[in-house]
């Protein structure tokens, strides 16, 4: 009997998106696949290089490096209950979603990148994983207009500005970077406050004494190197997030030659916690039930789809199923998140 091809449909369901698609099973057997002709199999040694690969990015976020951003986002702004804190500052209680954190070198960035995400940024996020119970995080590498790194970090818990900052100076310091902006300081207003002219168009004079005034205080060993704040209140919080996290300074076709310019960050670029890089959507086999679910979907909703030969996909909210009563998918995608991220708060209502 000679195998037959079938083709078995299969559903994976995002937070988003319905991702259709198919998946090949021969019956009785899968038939071995030919031998290949000697023409058809690269030489180990003239071909060598087709085989290689790199993870250089250039400092550019490609199109496949953005869905996998957005989805990470997804998932994280899905996982992320929001949750009264107190302020300290007003005395009053806000509500807290998600943090985004900014963070920077308060002098001249005297080492390599990798050295920098490796040394600071990776323990930054051990510590905030481990004092703060930080779950879920997404993170961004950028260049300063003064060629030093910094980085953008999307979190699920709060976390405090002024520990923020004494955490971060810290672990920075280990390299010596707030002792340098203590003596750049010293040497600039060596003869008192110094305006800096250069920077008026932004920062006032008033606003630069004051900071001045304030870092007298410290010995200028507290600088202003953090910057935090909820993102509640955004009405769209997803294209806030992805706008700063996938942006490009260049164009992916654009060729960037690494010289003394220092257009891009080198090595990794963004990254996330190993459960958000992990995820694969809820996936099962659709049955006639499933299908009905679809189709019924496609015509309450009219979402915007992508139909190609062998997959299909399907621009829907999750509340969107649960609002219009497609339950099951809905019941699937929440079993999926118990199981895979042990998460089990209700979602029933939207974000």
């Amino acid at each position: 009997m000679k195998p037959q091809l079938t083709l078995i449909p299969q559903l994976t369901i995002h937070p988003d998106k319905l991702f259709l698609h198919y998946e090949s099973s021969w019956s009785p057997y899968k038939p071995l696949p030919r031998d290949k002709p000697a023409w058809a199999v690269p030489s180990s040694t003239k071909y060598a290089h087709l085989l290689s690969g790199t993870n250089a990015t250039n400092g550019i976020v490609s199109k496949i490096a953005k869905r996998k951003i957005n989805r990470a986002i997804d998932y994280l702004l899905l996982m992320s209950s929001t949750t009264q804190v107190h302020s300290n500052y007003s005395g009053r209680f806000f509500n807290f979603k998600v943090g985004f954190i900014t963070l920077t070198l308060p002098s001249k960035q005297i080492h390599t990148d990798a050295v920098i995400k490796e040394k600071c940024l990776n323990q930054f996020l051990v510590e905030i994983r481990k004092r703060y119970h930080v779950k879920n995080y997404v993170w961004r590498a950028e260049l300063q207009k003064n060629k030093n790194i910094h980085f953008h970090i999307i979190v699920d818990k709060f976390i405090y500005w002024n520990e923020l900052r004494n955490r971060w100076n810290r672990i920075i310091n280990k390299l010596g970077y707030v002792d340098r902006y203590r003596e750049n300081m010293h040497e600039y207003h060596r003869k008192g406050f110094t305006l800096r002219t250069d920077l008026l168009d932004h920062w006032s004079k008033e606003a630069q004494y004051k900071a001045y005034t304030q870092g007298r205080k410290t010995d200028f060993n507290n600088p202003n190197s953090t910057d935090i704040h909820s993102i509640q209140k955004i009405h769209n919080i997803k294209l806030y997030i992805s706008k700063y996290l996938t942006k490009n300074e260049k164009k992916e076709s654009e060729t960037v030659q690494e010289d003394e310019t220092r257009d891009y960050i080198s090595g990794r670029i963004w990254s996330c916690n190993e459960e958000l890089s992990n995820i694969k959507g809820a996936r099962v086999e659709v049955d006639n039930d499933l299908q009905k679910e679809i189709e019924f979907a496609q015509k309450v909703l009219t979402p915007y789809e992508i139909n190609e030969q062998y997959f299909s996909i399907y621009f829907i909210d999750i509340f969107q199923l649960h609002k219009i009563g497609c339950l099951r998918l809905y019941k699937i995608f929440v079993e999926y998140l118990f199981n895979e991220f042990a998460f089990n708060q209700n979602l029933s209502i939207p974000f």
